[in-house]
């Protein structure tokens, strides 16, 4: 009798759960595929409530943290928060599934491999060495990543969405403008970058410039990105000076910036300093080498609006999305970085919805076949193929000077242009 009863009890239970499971396929509520109203859908995306779940990982803690990480993630948490509350896209309202990377590889593969099922594609992957680490993961699961990082190597993979100039041809413009704008001939130059995935994509881009524009290379030096005190940074440091170098090109992220051009100056060396873009943040304005920067470094940064540049619609949507969702926000670069990258994740999904497939492979082919992306002037036109080199959307760069009279404590000092090495620069 007991082993009856067990029986029926197991045998309605399957029962209960087949009729969940045909639901599932009717409605796709479960957000694991199927097809209603006519559209295709995959992981993350619920037809029935019309939601996609988008992953974010980023840096929440750390320090990368407060000068990367939590701004650029409120861009994009500002920027979907008003497309939300203008209807979604295509009447698909965005749900942000955010994880704490740590700025840290190991951490990023457990937080992507934790939500991969759930989200459709992610918004935003923070991070060189993070990236890298779980990209040939995206060719498993066939997910697409809009990545926060400006890496060559992103070109050439085929689930990762660059959204800006890659850091291998900022170091080419830089010395570009030095040679043919500067008319410096054969200056010497040495660069100090992180040891890890960013700082050889910087150091890619300065042996290439090395060699097109007759650099006088004297030295080469690096640190670990654990790094946190001015005696860690000071063998390197002290190798530049004793080189002789007068342009360093630094691959580098804000924190450890300051703590070399901080030691460099208590060493008695002050060259002039060359940023890549994510070595600089409004916070360090607030440090004690807040004067050696507006004194002795250039920004290498991408074209478009200028914060607070009302004449292009871009930005104009931007200010008007902080009032509402974001006040108090101060210009920060890294917040407009933000909420460019949510716009960019938005125009692949809106090609996907317009398709009618929001399935994993219909991403992958909305981005394939995207060709330019408009950003209302926040960026440049952002043009994509399929093949790597068509993957590159944008080859140009402007240069800033460290200006706290500035919003955002930068100032162009030279307006976008195209070196003659990152126009030949080949991916």
């Amino acid at each position: 009798m007991a082993t009856h009863t067990a029986l029926h009890a197991r045998t309605r239970a399957l029962s209960v759960v087949g009729v969940v499971a045909m639901l599932c396929l009717s409605v796709a509520a479960c957000g694991t595929g199927g097809s209603s109203g006519g559209i295709t859908g995959g992981p993350g995306v619920n037809l029935s409530s019309k939601t996609i779940s988008l992953g974010v990982l980023t840096p929440l803690s750390g320090p990368v943290a407060a000068p990367i990480g939590l701004p650029l993630t409120k861009g994009e948490e500002t920027y979907f928060k008003a497309i939300n509350a203008k209807g979604g896209i295509d009447g698909f309202k965005i749900n942000l599934v955010e994880r704490d990377s740590k700025y840290d590889p190991a951490s990023e593969v457990e937080q992507y491999n934790a939500i991969k099922g759930s989200v459709a594609m992610f918004a935003q992957s923070l991070g060189t060495p993070t990236t890298q680490a779980i990209a040939p993961l995206t060719h498993t699961d066939k997910i697409m990543v809009t990545v926060a990082g400006q890496d060559s190597y992103l070109a050439r993979e085929p689930y990762l969405i660059l959204a800006a100039t890659p850091y291998r041809l900022q170091v080419e413009n830089a010395f570009d403008y030095v040679v043919n704008q500067l008319h410096v001939q054969n200056p010497k130059t040495a660069i100090l970058y992180q040891d890890d995935g960013y700082g050889q994509d910087g150091l890619t881009g300065y042996k290439e410039a090395v060699s097109f524009y007759h650099l006088d290379d004297v030295a080469q030096a690096t640190y670990e990105a654990t790094d946190t005190t001015a005696q860690q940074f000071a063998p390197a440091v002290l190798k530049l000076k004793a080189s002789g170098a007068k342009f360093v090109f630094l691959t580098s992220t804000p924190i450890p910036t300051a703590l070399i051009i901080g030691t460099a100056h208590a060493l008695g060396y002050d060259p002039q300093w060359i940023l890549q873009s994510p070595a600089f943040a409004t916070g360090l304005m607030a440090t004690p080498v807040a004067p050696l920067l507006q004194a002795e470094a250039w920004l290498m940064g991408n074209g478009g609006a200028l914060w607070g540049d009302t004449t292009q619609p871009g930005m104009q949507q931007m200010l008007n999305d902080i009032q509402t969702y974001a006040p108090g926000q101060q210009p920060d670069y890294f917040f407009q970085a933000g909420y460019t990258l949510g716009w960019i994740t938005a125009a692949v999904i809106k090609k996907a919805a317009d398709n009618k497939d929001l399935s994993r492979a219909g991403f992958v082919h909305a981005f394939n076949t995207i060709g330019t992306i408009d950003t209302g002037g926040l960026a440049p036109p952002l043009t994509y193929g399929s093949s790597p080199n068509q993957r590159v959307p944008l080859r140009d760069d402007r240069i800033f000077a460290i200006d706290p009279s500035q919003p955002g404590d930068i100032k162009p000092i030279v307006n976008d242009f195209t070196g003659a090495a990152a126009q030949a620069s080949q991916f």
